[in-house]
């Protein structure tokens, strides 16, 4: 059986939201002082997985947004 969906008052509005990260902080192998933003779609945006998306949900953790299009 398939738990319920959650109600449209619970999911936060599908949206462009943005964070900054540490360069250092995305795993390429080197250590760097810059930061970069990444300009993502959260909230009730259902959407396949995207490779933006696997690299904000490493960058986020577990739960993060999914990537998918606003």
């Amino acid at each position: 059986r398939a738990p319920p969906a959650p109600s449209p008052a619970s999911t936060p509005l599908c949206g462009l939201r943005s964070i900054s990260v540490g360069v250092g902080a995305l795993g390429l192998g080197y250590p760097s002082p810059e930061t970069v933003v990444f300009r993502y779609c959260g909230g009730g945006c259902p959407a396949p997985p995207t490779l933006h998306g696997l690299a904000l949900g490493a960058v986020l953790g577990p739960g993060g947004p999914g990537g998918g299009p606003c």
